[in-house]
């Protein structure tokens, strides 16, 4: 969640309308504006700060929603509610404003905190109205807004492109119907309305996508999962018709799919909506090793953000299914000589991963699982496995059963049990994953010698052998970039 979501409360919002004719003595009863109505866009924002005791109009009962708001007027508002001091700051030395202004002290103060700017004649321009870019600079400086994902382009910015991504990426504007942001018109008191009842209230953050209710499409949620991992983010965007070929061709009806977090949310929505038709379910994938650690924090609640942010912005349609984490902290150095303290961070990590999806979505959250971890206890709970605690704190779990035989001691029925059982126990869901990739080294783990047939043998045994466990889920191959190429 952005440092503006988190901050922005009540006292912004009364000190925002606190200048000349936005603020008034709060009335008993409901107050209505004759000049907002159905037809005003903003009306249901401006009804709710209405509501809510936060906005007045003016003397004669009108809100003006077209009025504009200006430069001083920002300064004022945004000084008052960061609580800035205004004492002994210095000159800013614009040539409009002398230190004899009425207001100076606001401007001083922010522009000393480096929260607004002059104009390259030396200006403050204190009655001009405050453009939309600039009130898009301002809260983004204001409130360290930082979304990583550009969740829009606009045909009308090129300057300054970074503030109007966070202010769209955090879904406080999105602009308007023709694909355009106007940066330079000015910002209106309805507008602005619209941007606080924004940081209030989610359910005002609809209004910028088409992320409402579809009564013709039915959420997917599909048994005897026969699932793949996707893992270059650019095969999504480079290929994805012949993804869904190859899905289709494979029965295939789960895509674990790497994203990259630096793309406009559009590359993903026409392949989520076309693997929706073919009743394939797509859950959004991340993950690093450094992800277990308290410097992977960071990262991992950017990919969270991303995937969270996208949901609202898109149609049911073109939403995720889920949200899957690859982890592997034991290739890293950190792990030996330091596991317990690599187990601590991960534990943590997850637990705020899965807090954080169920907050801002309904996605089913899901990981890799190494078979091997059911031998390490969990930090601070050493009755339990770190495995069973990953499992229980998931909606599903993939274990990574890397063997090129289902049968026999260190088979993948053999290596699956304890988490199974495990499963079974906690009334979760288990993948079974195996491995197509190459390995020199280690040649069991993997089918890439035996190829295709073999593979599908081997799960159609483990499938028969697991068959009456509740908690089998089904198969997953990893990967798609192996899996296509591999012997039959």
């Amino acid at each position: 969640m952005s440092g503006f979501t988190k901050k922005v409360t009540a006292s912004l919002l009364t000190s925002l309308f606190a200048v000349s004719a936005w603020s008034a003595p709060i009335a008993h009863g409901e107050t209505k504006f004759p000049d907002v109505n159905e037809e005003v866009t903003g009306n249901e924002e401006i009804q709710y700060l209405e509501d809510q005791g936060i906005i007045q109009g003016y003397q004669d009962g009108t809100f003006r929603p077209g009025d504009n708001v200006s430069r001083m007027e920002a300064a004022i508002m945004l000084t008052r509610e960061l609580g800035l001091s205004t004492e002994n700051r210095p000159n800013p030395n614009f040539d409009d404003i002398s230190t004899e202004h009425p207001h100076y002290k606001y401007v001083a103060a922010l522009v000393d905190e480096g929260i607004i700017e002059g104009t390259d004649s030396n200006e403050f321009q204190p009655d001009r109205n405050i453009k939309r870019i600039e009130m898009a600079a301002v809260l983004t400086r204001a409130y360290n807004l930082e979304n990583e994902p550009i969740s829009k382009e606009f045909d009308d910015v090129s300057g300054n492109r970074k503030y109007v991504s966070e202010v769209v990426s955090n879904r406080i504007s999105v602009g308007f119907p023709d694909n355009t942001f106007r940066p330079n018109d000015p910002t209106t008191r309805a507008q602005f309305s619209i941007f606080l009842a924004r940081t209030m209230d989610n359910q005002f953050k609809q209004y910028l996508s088409n992320a409402k209710e579809d009564p013709n499409f039915e959420p997917i949620d599909n048994e005897n999962i026969r699932g793949t991992y996707i893992w270059h983010a650019e095969n999504v965007i480079e290929e994805p018709n012949e993804i869904l070929e190859f899905a289709k061709e494979h029965d295939i009806n789960l895509l674990y799919t790497r994203l990259d977090r630096t793309q406009d949310f559009t590359v993903y929505k026409e392949f989520l909506e076309k693997a929706h038709e073919a009743g394939i379910e797509v859950h959004a994938m991340g993950g690093h090793p450094n992800w277990a650690l308290k410097e992977g924090e960071e990262r991992l609640n950017m990919f969270i953000d991303y995937v969270t942010s996208y949901q609202k912005v898109v149609p049911p349609r073109q939403q995720f299914d889920g949200i899957h984490l690859d982890i592997e902290p034991y290739v890293l150095k950190h792990w030996d000589g330091n596991t317990e303290d690599v187990l601590t961070t991960w534990k943590k990590n997850i637990q705020t991963f899965n807090d954080e999806v169920k907050r801002e979505s309904d996605l089913e959250t899901s990981a890799d699982l190494a078979i091997w971890l059911d031998n390490h206890k969990t930090p601070g709970e050493d009755d339990i496995s770190f495995s069973k605690w990953v499992i229980s704190k998931l909606d599903h779990t993939t274990l990574m059963a890397f063997r090129d035989s289902a049968e026999g001691s260190n088979g993948i029925i053999d290596v699956s049990q304890t988490e199974m059982k495990f499963a079974k126990e906690l009334g979760k869901e288990l993948l079974i994953s195996v491995e197509m990739q190459q390995m020199e080294e280690h040649k069991h783990i993997s089918f890439y010698e035996e190829g295709k047939q073999v593979m599908e043998e081997e799960l159609d045994e483990t499938k028969s052998h697991f068959k009456d466990n509740p908690s089998y889920h089904g198969n997953a191959v990893h990967a798609y970039e192996y899996w296509k190429i591999a012997n039959e």
